[in-house]
């Protein structure tokens, strides 16, 4: 790797230099090396840290990034790279000081303030957010990651205009980005402009030809190119031996797609298995640490079944707030039953995937806090939340939906929250829903990729359901999938009746909408009719999932 009599120094330079051209396994093994004789030699430290963040090994980062910034009190960078590194592990207070303290030694360090924007984010405190990435950008124009965070807030306050934006400033000073260009498109995509959508992902290609991601977008959008020469090239790139876990995942996506078309299941199935382990190595540590939230910590926590009644009176501002939840598992028609109600004569604004509940939540339970008190103080502080996503309008009667999935986990915190809110459980065959999930690649879900995960998750789901329909009768709704693709009319206007709205014949006909948005898996899906499906299609891969089924009695 280097000679015997090479200097510290010389060590170090040359573990930067493969630093800078993202020869990560050499940079970090020279650092290493220095740090066997050097324990508290700074520059390996920080880079090797740095490095790790990279790299995502976040809870290592976090520990060598600390032991930099005892050794170097006032250098920015270590207290900027340590704040990206705990954003990453969920301790986002601790995030914000250690950027906060970057930026008071260096107040033009870019960084430190796209670290501190992700943060805010993570928070809710989505227009601080906006401000920390701009005004890194205006230190630092060319900044692509905080041009793409900045977007990413947009898109998550429900401006999607100001986030394209952002990727056209960006794609204006550097034109050869191709992750720029595909988030682009993806954003088109919520728009359902498919032809702008294309040609973005289309150009991403362009400057990336090997990227397999952007290919997977791309076949959404034009299943023409799913031709031969595309699969012998997914095989030349994955079965190279410098293919990244990324593109492992891809290729494997991509060839279910070949065998599901030849209705070759049994291979569509092993590809699909195989895209998952490998897209779930790509973030391993980021993954197992939410898999132990969501799977072990979160469904044993008693506080949330067994929640105090507040004694404090609803203050005025809160008092007529009237949330529509639809919870689920998903891949369960939960964007169909948000469209349906949000297209009838009454305008209803629809918050999709907000998360604002889940992490409010988490937040409170990371740092041991009760759920119990403080009710009012949370209620205010919720209701901003939901504000800055613009959902919380007095034109519309204070109505709005929330259809982030995993709040069934707090019904009962919801009931006490919003005393006027309802709540759908959108409710699908466990059979169509786990396949589906398995066929259309869910990034931010970390069971989503593994079968064992996924039905323990299901279970979870169903067993939780159940609790709360016993604590609190006739306050979950049902909607059956099945029933409602079958008689669309007399399903949608029970449920609008569920949610005191009227029904009209545009409920059905959300998808003549021009302004339609949707951020979810299903945005193509839901811009054509209802239309019938037979649940007969998953029948097929039902042998192959029969070793975890038979544990479950929901399943059969």
């Amino acid at each position: 790797m280097y000679k015997k009599n090479i200097t510290v120094k010389e060590t170090f330079e040359l573990g930067v230099k493969n630093h800078q051209k993202k020869n990560f396994e050499t940079a970090g093994n020279l650092y290493k090396e220095i740090l066997k004789t050097n324990p508290n030699h700074f520059g390996s430290i920080f880079y090797l840290g740095s490095l790790l963040v990279q790299t995502k090994r976040f809870n290592s980062a976090k520990s060598l990034l600390q032991k930099a910034i005892q050794i170097k009190t006032n250098y920015a960078p270590a207290y900027s790279n340590l704040g990206g590194a705990l954003k990453e592990l969920g301790e986002y207070e601790e995030a914000i000081e250690h950027c906060q303290k970057a930026i008071q030694i260096d107040p033009n360090y870019a960084d430190a303030y796209n670290n501190l924007g992700a943060s805010l984010k993570e928070l809710g405190e989505l227009q601080k957010a906006v401000d920390s990435y701009q005004k890194a950008i205006q230190i630092q124009p060319n900044f692509e990651d905080a041009h793409i965070n900045l977007s990413a807030v947009f898109q998550q306050m429900g401006d999607i205009h100001e986030a394209i934006k952002c990727y056209q400033k960006l794609n204006q000073i550097q034109s050869n980005l191709g992750n720029a260009y595909s988030n682009l498109g993806g954003l088109y995509v919520v728009l359902g402009d498919t032809q702008k959508a294309a040609s973005s992902y289309q150009n991403a290609l362009k400057y990336e030809p090997d990227n397999l991601v952007f290919y997977y977008h791309l076949i959404d959008l034009n299943k023409e190119i799913l031709n031969l020469n595309l699969k012998n090239k997914i095989a030349r790139i994955i079965n190279d031996s410098n293919c990244t876990k990324k593109n492992l995942a891809y290729g494997n996506f991509l060839l279910s797609k070949y065998a599901q078309k030849e209705k070759n299941y049994k291979k569509e199935f092993d590809n699909l298995i195989k895209g998952h382990q490998y897209y779930f190595e790509t973030q391993e540590e980021k993954h197992k640490k939410q898999l132990k939230y969501w799977l072990n910590e979160l469904p044993n926590i008693k506080e949330l079944f067994d929640f105090n009644k507040s004694k404090k009176e609803i203050k005025k501002i809160n008092h007529k707030i009237k949330p529509i939840f639809i919870v689920g598992v998903p891949r369960c028609g939960s964007t169909l039953v948000e469209k349906i109600i949000a297209s009838g004569v009454n305008y209803i604004p629809t918050g999709e995937e907000t998360a604002i509940i889940s992490s409010f939540v988490n937040r409170k339970l990371l740092k041991k806090q009760s759920l119990n008190f403080e009710i009012e103080n949370f209620r205010i502080k919720l209701y901003e939340m939901y504000k800055q996503k613009r959902l919380i309008q007095e034109d519309n009667d204070f109505t709005f939906t929330d259809k982030t999935l995993d709040n069934f986990f707090y019904t009962g915190f919801i009931k006490e929250i919003f005393p006027h809110a309802k709540v759908i459980n959108c409710k699908r065959s466990a059979i169509a829903s786990i396949i589906s999930i398995l066929q259309n690649n869910l990034p931010d879900v970390p069971w989503a990729h593994n079968l064992e995960h996924i039905f323990k998750y299901f279970d979870i789901y169903y067993r939780t359901i159940e609790k709360y329909k016993r604590i609190f009768p006739n306050f979950i709704y049902e909607l059956e999938l099945e029933k409602l693709v079958k008689d669309p009319e007399n399903e949608s206007k029970k449920l609008m009746k569920f949610c005191d709205l009227p029904w009209d014949k545009k409920c059905l006909e959300f998808y003549k909408r021009k302004d339609l948005i949707s951020r979810t898996t299903s945005n193509l899906q839901i811009r054509k009719p209802i239309y019938k499906h037979s649940e007969k299609k998953y029948l097929p891969y039902k042998q192959f999932l029969k070793e975890y089924g038979d544990k479950y009695s929901w399943y059969n």
